[in-house]
């Protein structure tokens, strides 16, 4: 009995866990993600930085003097450069924005069915390889915002699991109005 209890609690919680998850996910765009401290150097640096100084980058492109065919050519790969770096930044936080947007919806709808399982199984794998991938590569100087993203793929994994082994489903029970539509 009090297993059976516990886990309709852990399978009511499931579109909370995606949910805040994915929140997490958000919230590590605006924290360091990199946080590097050396002997005569200490320094941070969150995505929302990178994005701002590539967007300052983007100026000082459209703004440089063009004298030659070649510089017009430099010029144009060199926006071409920065705009897919912008699309790499940003595609490092659509796993988390997604798993926010599954779970709201989970939320709102008030059931989260196998097939919100399963996105968020997957947007969560994406998420958690990503975030691991990026803190391999910074080799001890991860930020807060660098551990948030792995937590963001751990939720995701998580509610995607446990809503594919028990998806939660709308039940109708009688009232003496009709019928009303409670969470399973």
């Amino acid at each position: 009995m009090a297993f059976e209890l516990h886990y309709a609690v852990a399978m009511k919680a499931t579109k909370f866990i995606v949910l805040v998850g994915g929140i997490l996910g958000i919230l590590s765009f605006f924290l360091p993600l990199v946080s590097v401290h050396r002997d005569n150097y200490t320094g941070k640096v969150s995505a929302f930085q990178i994005m701002k100084g590539l967007d300052t980058v983007s100026v000082a492109v459209d703004t440089a003097a063009v004298h030659t065919v070649q510089d017009v050519e430099t010029r144009s790969e060199a926006k071409k450069d920065v705009g897919a770096l912008k699309g790499i930044v940003m595609a490092i936080f659509a796993p988390a924005l997604l798993l926010t947007l599954i779970g709201g919806l989970g939320v709102a709808r008030k059931r989260f069915g196998r097939g919100a399982a399963a996105f968020s199984l997957i947007f969560g794998l994406i998420g958690l390889g990503i975030g691991a991938i990026l803190k391999s590569a910074a080799e001890g100087d991860a930020g807060i915002g660098m551990t948030l993203l792995l937590l963001t793929g751990v939720a995701g994994v998580v509610g995607g699991l446990i809503g594919l082994v028990k998806p939660e489903r709308f039940v109708a029970t009688a009232t003496n109005n009709g019928y009303q539509a409670i969470a399973a």
